[in-house]
């Protein structure tokens, strides 16, 4: 439903609908405090200015007795990630968990230009890094060379454009050995062999958006999806971490070392993905 007054429009949303069935609100948009804040997530625009809005989100109705209390008894979980990550996995999961998301980190991609020498390998840091490589660099380049990976999800990500892919049994690049590899990653890169080839194609920047993502609720779990998610996190809700009632789970070893250098606990899943954090967490409950 939705009304409009002075050139503003009023969109009333039942705020127990699921956030794959909440629209992409493109127009400048004002969401009132009541409003779940999955539902900036499907915001590109938005302002904390009522009167610059377009569109005023507002609640329509109240949840059924039942719906509420559903939600209140499931466990509240601050969830970091990117805006990407946070969407897919909230639609997945609002059902069982309370998802509290933090929309942390966003990315930009950079100018490179590709090696004058001869390339054979080409190592790729994430799927990120092979979508911002081929997106300037074409596939083709790709064609003909030996194609090395992080982990096996980055893997099974290139291989689904038919290439064939090699990747270490553990998420980490130190079972190859990468010299006079093409090394495709990140401005903010870990240490690399010092004779590789290192390619910087994107930068991870903090959220425009992220001052909005405000709870003042306590948290049952926290699922930390990288150290800039926690870096981000940190420096603009420093009382989140300590708000965590149970266990705060990081994704891998290097952010756990993160999280930890602030003094806080936490544990890590056997696999450094997203879905094993979530499966960490079903196990925990």
């Amino acid at each position: 439903m939705y009304r409009i007054h002075k050139e503003q429009v009023s969109l009333y949303i039942d705020c127990g609908i699921g956030l794959e069935f909440f629209p992409d609100i493109y127009k400048l948009a004002y969401f009132k405090s009541n409003m779940p804040k999955k539902f900036l997530l499907k915001a590109h625009n938005k302002t904390k200015d009522i009167n610059k809005a377009q569109v005023i989100v507002r609640c329509h109705c109240k949840q059924s007795e039942e719906s509420h209390n559903t939600q209140n008894d499931a466990p509240k979980v601050l969830f970091c990630a990117n805006k990407d990550d946070l969407i897919k996995y909230t639609i997945q999961y609002e059902n069982i968990y309370n998802m509290c998301p933090v929309n942390v980190f966003e990315f930009e991609a950079l100018d490179f230009d590709l090696p004058e020498k001869s390339i054979e390998r080409v190592f790729f840091s994430s799927k990120r890094a092979f979508d911002f490589f081929v997106k300037k660099a074409g596939m083709s380049f790709l064609c003909g060379k030996e194609l090395l990976a992080v982990g096996k999800q980055t893997a099974e990500y290139i291989k689904s454009f038919g290439f064939s892919v090699k990747h270490p049994s553990i998420y980490t690049s130190s079972e190859f050995d990468l010299k006079d590899t093409l090394v495709v990653c990140p401005k903010e890169h870990g240490v690399y062999d010092e004779k590789a080839i290192v390619l910087e194609v994107y930068q991870t920047l903090m959220a425009k958006d992220i001052d909005y993502y405000t709870y003042d609720c306590d948290f049952d779990f926290a699922l930390i999806s990288s150290p800039f998610a926690f870096k981000y996190l940190i420096g603009t809700f420093k009382d989140y971490p300590g708000r965590v009632k149970k266990n705060i789970i990081c994704i891998g070893t290097t952010t756990q070392k993160a999280v930890e250098k602030f003094g806080y606990s936490c544990i890590i899943p056997k696999e450094f993905t997203i879905p094993a954090m979530f499966k960490l967490l079903e196990d925990l409950n």
